[in-house]
């Protein structure tokens, strides 16, 4: 099958792309892309390497946005907290897999579980002090 150049340049501009991309990204020499639009035929390898280059970056936008949804919660934290205090809490839970998200959430829960660790392992007027600072966040 013949592949004209209005098929490969209608391709580029819908996933904009210019010729200059597809020739760094291809290693095809600019010039060379450039020439294909003068014979008005494209090789076939070369839709194959646009096909990928497609692929690669609606796959790369995806990859980012499920990043995106991940550090979501994290960067979101509305507390009052110093830092001294946050890392006091981190402290209690040392070697568990909580993260400083899963502390805070089970508090505003009143999880049995992490309230009796903090109780466990915290000072009572340091305890008083970080759940007095969450519950009126």
């Amino acid at each position: 099958m013949e592949i004209t150049n209005t098929i490969f340049e209608t391709l580029l501009i819908k996933n904009n792309f210019k010729k200059k991309e597809f020739a760094e990204y291809s290693k095809i020499p600019y010039n060379t892309v450039v020439g294909w639009k003068k014979k008005n035929s494209v090789p076939a390898y070369a839709m194959v390497i646009l096909k990928d280059m497609i692929y690669r970056k609606k796959l790369d936008e995806q990859t980012e946005q499920l990043f995106k949804r991940n550090i979501q919660p994290i960067t979101n934290q509305n507390h009052n907290l110093t830092k001294i205090e946050e890392n006091k809490l981190k402290s209690v839970f040392w070697g568990t897999n909580f993260t400083t998200y899963d502390i805070l959430k089970g508090i505003r829960e009143k999880n049995q579980k992490i309230l009796k660790k903090i109780e466990e392992n915290l000072p009572s007027n340091l305890q008083k002090q970080i759940l007095g600072k969450l519950n009126y966040a």
